[in-house]
């Protein structure tokens, strides 16, 4: 026979006060316009972008995003105008240095792919400014992009279909340096052995076709041809999530030694956290298209902010069997980027979504140097 526990005073008081306050929040917004709000802030963001156009670039930034969308159509009228679109990207910041590592983590579909890619102009940006080198590449066509595309590599995340199954290793990774004239020609073989080596690849590879080799060494491969063309930025697209553990750990620790060694600079884009706290040294995460928070890592691993960090975070396994896991499950599904939720992007799963969350989108600020977030559990006042 089970005995009910007795509800002491204190909490039936409070439960009352939490009903109560429940009840006055909701009737606050019971009136409010969802549609009108969303215009207004829409309004107030492309007001920022447009005052940020006639801010010069950042000088100790190798790459600095303002503002960046990307926006994919889905339904277009009889005219050709754009009814309805996927926002894959929507008003992305970030600045990047030189000799640094950013890791952008998310689920699955939050964007991270498309973000690299439209920073590198693979995809048209909708919207914003890339400055890299301190000029504006947004709106470059691509026989300007041409001269830069030796400047701006990725690794892409499958080692198995992003490398022709026809050519060999030594044509893979001659073709980049010829077409750039990295180096004379007489001098390509010795130059792309070397790359070989400094990748941890034996010369006797040269000529073997990809189908030859495991999937650590093809993403070797990819490493090698990415850097072939002495790159300045380097976007690393998911590099080790095809990988076992045991070869995730050569390829990140290859990684580590080439940045220190030849300085390169590192977009390292993943949905491992424990990949992302080995080799980045600040972490933005994104959630549906936008940035919910950027720190440096410390501050982003010992002090999450947003809800939906804690989540991530609570998901990933501690090797110590003595202290307890508080896993915080999210509940639903994501919602479709074609069709956002009003407000707060993440209220439809968030553990502490408050009334306001489904009305008020959070501004996007900083709570401590260099850590920002956008959440209503934090003042929103300027």
């Amino acid at each position: 026979m089970s005995i009910k526990k007795q509800e002491s005073y204190e909490e039936t008081l409070e439960k009352q006060e939490a009903k109560q306050s429940k009840e006055a929040t909701s009737e606050e917004f019971r009136q409010f316009d969802d549609v009108a709000e969303a215009a207004k802030e829409q309004e107030l963001r492309d007001e920022k972008a447009k005052a940020d156009l006639a801010l010069p670039p950042d000088p100790d930034a190798l790459l600095e995003v303002r503002h960046l969308k990307k926006y994919f159509p889905l339904k277009k009228s009889m005219s050709g105008k754009v009814l309805v679109s996927l926002r894959a990207v929507d008003d992305v910041s970030f600045k990047l240095k030189a000799g640094e590592t950013i890791g952008i983590v998310g689920e699955s579909g939050c964007g991270k792919t498309t973000l690299g890619r439209t920073i590198l102009k693979l995809h048209q940006p909708t919207d914003g400014q890339v400055f890299f080198n301190g000029e504006d590449i947004a709106k470059f066509k691509p026989a300007q992009m041409r001269p830069l595309r030796t400047q701006m590599q990725i690794i892409f995340q499958d080692p198995y279909s992003s490398l022709p199954p026809r050519s060999t290793v030594g044509g893979i990774l001659s073709e980049p340096v010829k077409v750039h004239k990295i180096v004379p020609k007489n001098e390509i073989k010795d130059y792309v052995l070397q790359i070989m080596e400094m990748c941890g690849l034996r010369d006797y590879y040269y000529e073997r076709y990809p189908h030859e080799f495991s999937g650590g060494q093809r993403q070797r491969i990819c490493i090698a041809r990415a850097l072939s063309v002495k790159p300045k930025l380097v976007i690393c697209d998911e590099p080790v999530s095809a990988l076992d553990v045991s070869i995730q750990a050569q390829i990140i620790n290859l990684l580590r030694q080439l940045q220190s060694e030849h300085g390169f600079t590192y977009l390292f884009i993943s949905h491992d956290l424990s990949v992302v706290k080995h080799i980045s040294d600040r972490i933005g995460v994104m959630y549906l298209g936008s940035m919910v928070e950027f720190g440096d890592k410390k501050s982003i691993f010992e002090n999450p902010l947003h809800p939906y960090t804690q989540a991530l975070f609570s998901a990933v396994p501690n090797p110590n069997p003595d202290v307890k896991m508080n896993r915080i499950v999210l509940k639903g599904d994501i919602p479709s980027p074609a069709n956002p939720p009003k407000g707060c992007k993440f209220h439809t799963r968030c553990p502490k979504a408050m009334e306001i969350c489904s009305h008020i989108a959070p501004v996007y600020k900083e709570y401590e140097p260099g850590h920002f977030t956008a959440c209503h559990c934090y003042p929103q006042e300027d």
